[in-house]
């Protein structure tokens, strides 16, 4: 593949795996009180894990790919099994938030150890090795089969990473311009808005996809088969 061809698809694949959660993360951060250094260290965690990971998959991307067909390929009991458990455990989860739903106030909550840098750096390693669940990944790691150079390996993955992760980015680049600066302002009181509000959200969609594996599992043991699929 010539090198605009490369660009072009590295783009392509950037823009398909585009994310916007990223952002999501370190702005309630911010709202928490994380400091900038902070979040500058749950970029760079993240984009190099990114970068690591698209390295190490390399050639293997196939082999990777079949592995995690097989991974999923397991006996009906087996997964009904891991299906109950991971329903009964977010439902458990479900109920506790709603039952402490009024505990603290969202603009009271002081910083969480996940806001620290230990946190953050594990969340940044996290983030990064979450880039195996996006199928465009995998296409940047078939163009990265080809190539020879290291440099450009990681290049070709750097790009994918600032591309898909671009509200991310945006948050960092106005950090730049300092912590008060208005873009952070502004994005950080919509976070402490919207924060009782998207954990009201949060609850329901936790409980949502507990009921929904309980019923496929429920499925499973009158039909004989898991549906919905």
């Amino acid at each position: 593949m010539n090198p605009l061809a490369a660009v072009g698809s590295v783009v392509g694949f950037g823009v398909a795996g585009f994310d916007p959660f990223g952002a999501l993360i370190v702005v309630p951060a911010l709202a928490t009180g994380a400091r900038r250094r902070v979040i500058l260290l749950f970029f760079g965690t993240a984009w190099i894990t990114t970068v690591l990971t698209g390295i190490v998959l390399g050639e293997s991307v196939q082999h990777v790919v079949d592995w995690l067909r097989n991974l999923l390929d397991v006996p009906d009991p087996v997964r009904l099994t891991v299906q109950l458990a991971i329903a009964t455990g977010l439902g458990l989860w479900a109920a506790h938030r709603w039952a402490h739903r009024n505990d603290t106030k969202p603009e009271k909550t002081k910083s969480s150890m996940l806001a620290g840098p230990t946190g953050m750096s594990l969340m940044g390693i996290f983030w990064g090795v979450t880039a195996l669940t996006d199928p465009s990944f995998y296409g940047v790691a078939t163009i990265s089969a080809s190539m020879s150079s290291l440099v450009a390996v990681a290049a070709v993955f750097t790009g994918w990473f600032l591309i898909s992760q671009a509200p991310l980015c945006l948050v960092v680049i106005a950090l730049a311009a300092g912590k008060d600066s208005r873009p952070v302002r502004h994005a950080v009181a919509l976070a402490r808005r919207t924060a009782r509000p998207a954990a009201y959200v949060m609850t329901v969609l936790v409980a949502a996809i507990s009921l929904l594996l309980l019923v496929n599992g429920m499925t499973y043991l009158v039909t004989g088969t898991f549906r919905p699929v």
